[in-house]
């Protein structure tokens, strides 16, 4: 009997002194976050240029809700046709999937990954993180990346990273003991953009920053809603904007002017059209 008490006594210890470290943990991880120093959005990017550009080119999106929430794929391949550009557009998109799951040929999707990058030939693979492994898993978004990269290129095609935006509200979460967790929509956008921006430069890959648009558009633009009601998902306009910026990577040729409007109306699509060709 004592020995049983005393095996139970030590598991509940264990278990509590678990708890207590990845408590501390989590609560030293996060407050080592709130050491962000927000980025300037407006500093020029140094965009890798296509070479040459394609008129006709075979694209293939990876991402998940960011980019099927009001259809990327499709808004993309519209405003491409409106400016004389023939993109042949298709997507692999999965709610909440990331890079990782992409990259891995036993998962259901990632086989079909695989399965596209090895029996079909595509100018540009557009490839979108999971928003929350973008701000602080830089080494699981980075690994994934890096062997998605490996196939595309070997399939003769490019890799495009398509970076997205933060949550309106940034970050909010509760710790241990009471404590709470804020991160700014600054903060997290300069969390995301950096690791975008650094896994692209280490590949050499070309950069589409949706979530840099967003920036100079609150600021610019304020009265144009880029979010969707859940305050994470991006409104028709996010994804118009979207789309936008990565016309502008993908023919490096500035949308405005364009006669595609989406679901807006002229004026708004007019200043939306003005934020991504500034994307540089």
């Amino acid at each position: 009997m004592k020995s049983t008490i005393k095996k139970i006594v030590i598991i509940v210890l264990a278990v509590f002194a678990a708890l207590l470290i990845g408590g501390y943990l989590l609560i030293s991880s996060a407050l080592k976050r709130e050491k962000v120093q927000p980025m300037d959005f407006t500093q020029n990017l140094d965009l890798k240029k296509p070479d040459p550009v394609k008129d006709q080119p075979s694209v293939l999106f990876l991402g998940n809700s960011m980019t099927y929430t009001n259809d990327l794929p499709s808004v993309f391949s519209q405003l491409s046709q409106s400016g004389g550009f023939m993109a042949d557009v298709y997507e692999l998109t999965e709610g909440s999937y990331r890079l990782e799951y992409f990259a891995d040929r036993e998962d259901e999707v990632g086989s079909q990954v695989y399965d596209a990058l090895e029996n079909y030939t595509w100018d540009y693979v557009i490839l979108q993180e999971q928003s929350g492994i973008a701000t602080m898993a830089e080494e699981t978004m980075y690994s994934a990346a890096r062997t998605l990269d490996s196939l595309i290129r070997q399939a003769q095609g490019e890799p495009v990273f398509f970076m997205t935006w933060a949550f309106k509200e940034g970050i909010s979460m509760d710790l241990l003991a009471g404590l709470k967790y804020r991160e700014s929509r600054e903060e997290m956008q300069t969390e995301i953009a950096s690791h975008y921006i650094n896994i692209a430069k280490e590949l050499d890959a070309m950069l589409a920053p949706a979530g840099i648009a967003f920036m100079r558009c609150t600021s610019r633009f304020p009265e144009i809603e880029l979010w969707d009601e859940d305050e994470n998902h991006p409104s028709p306009a996010g994804t118009y904007l979207s789309a936008c910026v990565l016309y502008n990577v993908l023919y490096d040729q500035s949308p405005e002017g364009l006669p595609y409007f989406g679901d807006l109306d002229e004026q708004t699509a007019g200043k939306l059209q003005l934020i991504a060709a500034g994307i540089k």
